[in-house]
């Protein structure tokens, strides 16, 4: 019976995975149809208000602002005004005021706004310069992004050409790839956002999502849209839906890009991913009811939106395969190794008639076995393909893909958890940001900055799970139960990896 429930289980399990795995395909179909949208070079200049949300950044504050200065100069000086949204409460502040007094002086249109209480976190920043806003476009930076001079006037005439664009998201590049292992590894992930998902789903005509920087929004279709909503910790993705199901598109280009940082410490990445699993699930469960029965959505954009919003889910799918697979060794179950024993695969004719023989749950076997393979090899395709599309070579990429499959499945414990608050709670909860050091060669250091980031209690979940992941690993070996080693080994090996660089790089936070 035992044996049969756990079948189940990871049937059901892997079904799930499927439609994930197999969106990986389709997105990698469609993104190699994409080409960047034809442009008409002769337009007039609007108005545009750049919106810089700051939360303690004094590594970085002062590069951004100095970018978006001389983006200001190759657009229009007086047809520009930077407003910095600065909630910080340590020095970040001074730096903003002696950097904006300066380039006011200069006659730029630069503006600082402090709010008493950081309510709603960044997207309680944004709403409030969203009110005090009249100008039509809207430009977008977080703090460690670096914008190029030309970013304004490559993207603000689409909008021109078409008023129902409600969102221009760019292309992220990155300043520091080559840091560390971790930014390595990390960058890669990232590609395969901008160089498949984006593209993939904008080709195919689904809903994309704005990612909360190095982007431009019309404001008229914003505030149509609700404005900035802070009942997530993903007012991006959330105001991306919003705005699409009120009629508006999303443009994507992967040129111009703008680079930004990547957080080179695995413990500040593990945050920022548990930030977005939450924030993701809270959208989908806010926006899902609308999406799904929405007139004007065809079947695919349904579909789409829906693995779209919940992709995060994946991590919990995860995470129960990891304990059903303890389950199954501590259970001595063998229902989930493949049965090779009844099959005769040295002639072809036998092997045919050796399949007819075998029993309803050997074939939902070798089924669930094929259908995790398929799945397993999607995600790295994925990452092949955004290899190949830069050019990189796939080589000296294979240590940084090994490191990415164990922070993947490593961080699958701790998005899990937030993944289950997105769901299962309704208050917001708190806005825990990525911690930025301006780190771009070998010899820059994170270690002697501040903003680290301390261990949290879903750490002991972690260690728990290792050994839980450890002891099944030994039942399984003193058992025979030879088919389940592969897959409890590469559990516990990914989380030991993530929770010893969490415990190394682990700080205090101020």
């Amino acid at each position: 019976m035992l044996d049969q429930i756990i079948l189940a289980l990871s049937l059901a399990v892997t079904i799930l995975f499927f439609f994930y795995g197999y969106n990986c395909y389709y997105l990698l179909k469609a993104s190699k149809k994409y080409s960047l949208p034809g442009l008409n070079k002769h337009y007039p200049r609007p108005a545009v208000a750049i919106h810089l949300p700051i939360y303690n950044e004094k590594y970085v504050v002062e590069r951004l602002i100095e970018h978006c200065v001389k983006m200001v100069e190759e657009y229009d000086k007086e047809a520009v005004r930077i407003i910095i949204l600065d909630d910080s409460d340590d020095e970040t502040s001074d730096i903003v005021d002696a950097v904006s007094i300066r380039y006011a002086r200069d006659g730029y249109k630069i503006e600082v706004i402090r709010r008493s209480k950081r309510d709603g976190y960044k997207a309680g920043a944004l709403q409030e310069a969203l009110l005090r806003t009249h100008e039509e476009f809207i430009a977008i930076f977080d703090a460690d992004f670096v914008p190029p001079k030309d970013f304004l006037t490559n993207t603000i005439p689409y909008f021109i050409e078409d008023e129902k664009v409600g969102i221009i998201q760019c292309r992220w590049g990155h300043v520091n790839r080559q840091y560390n292992w971790i930014t390595k590894a990390v960058s890669i992930g990232i590609d395969a956002h901008f160089y498949v998902e984006q593209p993939g789903r904008y080709v195919s005509q689904c809903l994309l999502n704005f990612n909360g920087s190095a982007g431009v929004i019309r404001r008229t279709a914003l505030l149509e849209a609700g404005g900035w909503h802070t009942d997530t910790l993903a007012e991006d993705l959330d105001a991306s839906y919003r705005m699409q199901l009120r009629g508006y598109k999303i443009l994507y280009l992967e040129e111009p890009h703008v680079d930004g940082e990547v957080t080179p410490t695995l413990i500040s990445f593990k945050r920022q991913q548990a930030r977005w699993a939450c924030g993701s699930m809270r959208t989908a469960k806010k926006i899902l009811p609308k999406l799904l029965t929405h007139p004007r959505l065809n079947l695919k954009q349904k579909i789409q939106g829906f693995i779209h919003l919940t992709y995060y889910s994946v991590h919990l799918l995860m995470f129960l395969a990891f304990l059903l697979a303890v389950t199954a060794s501590l259970a001595n179950v063998t229902s989930i190794s493949v049965p090779t024993s009844g099959l005769n695969l040295s002639q072809p004719s036998q092997f045919v008639t050796s399949i007819g023989s075998l029993s309803i749950q050997q074939i939902a076997i070798i089924l669930l076995s094929l259908t995790i393979l398929t799945c397993a090899a999607a995600t790295w395709i994925y990452y092949l393909q955004t290899i190949r599309a830069q050019s990189l070579s796939v080589t000296r990429n294979i240590p940084n893909l090994l490191i990415l499959g164990l922070i993947g499945y490593g961080i699958s414990i701790s998005n899990t958890i937030e993944v289950l608050k997105g769901v299962m709670t309704k208050h917001q909860g708190e806005f825990k940001r990525t911690p930025k050091y301006s780190v771009k060669s070998k010899e820059d250091s994170w270690r002697d900055k501040k903003y680290h980031v301390p261990l949290d209690k879903k750490v002991l979940v972690e260690w728990i799970s290792m050994i839980l992941g450890l002891i099944a690993v030994y039942f399984a070996y003193k058992t025979g139960n030879f088919g389940i080693l592969p897959i409890l080994i590469w559990y516990v090996v990914a989380y030991v990896f993530v929770n010893m660089f969490t415990l190394i790089q682990c700080g205090k936070e101020k």
